[in-house]
């Protein structure tokens, strides 16, 4: 109710010192200040990086034993992001049982020390988190917590790998979630084993809308583990779930796996990327003669109006990234 209508009435007879004292009262906690702004809301943009799959064992694994940055040329990348996120591909720590699998990665000792230096938070939902067992994604949650690299799509049971990494920055709060695609229930975290966060409906829909109706996130975005190797363009079911995703309220949606970027959309003014490629990945005989990976960065208005630029990457003979010459 305004106040102005009850004025008339409040300063006639003996009202006037009651009228004084509730004038007093609604100057110090107005209902309707004057001039005043939400300041929940956003005031400036906020610029987001993701980085695609991030294996930091056999040749990137070694230039960190020896000391050297398996980023270091892509440094220039990172300037002026105000939240980096990355796909690590490989388990740190020593611990579990490796699995019987063509390909296994650990992460060189070192790792954690390059890995902080570069992103704020890092998804573990991918089919390499569980390449020593449900022991092997405990202890590497116990690395990271040491380290004090806050993680996501992977936890000690179910409900820890579904929970999404939430941070607030220039007045936006955002939520990142990791889900992983590739034998989604095979990896996947129960109540009471370690694991990551399965790529399953409508586990994915109702994560994107809790974050938006009771997280209060403006900012909220899928980071999926999907889609076939190799393969230039994602399958109609993922442009499919990715343009339900955003109806649900998804900001953008980025995904990774297949090693090699795949292609760009737009749907109601947000971004889908359906694979950025690697980022740090050696080469094997079967791979192409050269990986090529994306960086994206979505930039972000108070309005919510999202922009993405893509930044190219050429992995080098061991694996590292340099951002591709420009014309």
């Amino acid at each position: 109710m305004q106040p102005s209508i009850h004025l008339q009435f409040l300063c006639s007879g003996r009202r006037l010192h009651l009228f004084a004292a509730l004038l007093f009262a609604f100057c110090q906690n107005p209902l309707y200040p004057l001039n005043a702004q939400d300041s929940s809301k956003p005031k400036e943009s906020v610029r987001i990086l993701f980085a695609g799959d991030i294996m930091l064992d056999n040749g990137p694994g070694n230039l960190v034993a020896n000391g050297k940055d398996p980023f270091e040329a892509c440094a220039s990348l990172f300037e002026g992001i105000d939240l980096s996120i990355g796909n690590l591909e490989c388990v740190l720590g020593r611990g579990g049982e490796m699995k019987l699998k063509p390909y296994v990665y650990r992460g060189a000792t070192d790792s954690p020390r390059f890995l902080k230096k570069y992103f704020h938070a890092l998804s573990l939902a991918n089919n390499h988190s569980l390449d020593f067992g449900p022991g092997g994604m405990v202890e590497m949650l116990a690395v990271l917590d040491r380290e004090k690299i806050p993680n996501f799509g992977g936890g000690l049971n179910l409900k820890q790998a579904m929970a999404p990494f939430v941070t607030e920055i220039k007045g936006h709060k955002i939520a990142i979630f990791g889900f992983n695609e590739f034998r989604a229930q095979e990896y996947a975290a129960t109540e009471t084993v370690a694991g990551n966060a399965p790529l399953l409906e409508p586990g994915v829909t109702q994560a994107i809308k809790n974050a938006k109706e009771t997280l209060g996130c403006n900012v909220v975005i899928p980071f999926l583990h999907w889609g076939e190797e190799l393969m230039p363009a994602p399958r109609p079911d993922q442009t499919k779930w990715s343009k339900a995703w955003i109806d649900a309220g998804a900001t953008a949606v980025i995904g990774a796996h297949p090693h090699i970027p795949q292609t760009v959309e737009t749907y109601r003014g947000a971004p889908i990327v359906y694979s950025l490629g690697n980022f740090v990945f050696d080469y094997y005989p079967v791979d192409p003669l050269e990986w090529t990976g994306w960086i994206a960065i979505l930039e972000i208005s108070p309005g919510g109006v999202v922009n993405l630029e893509i930044k190219t990457v050429i992995l080098d003979a061991a694996g590292c990234p340099k951002p591709a010459p420009t014309e």
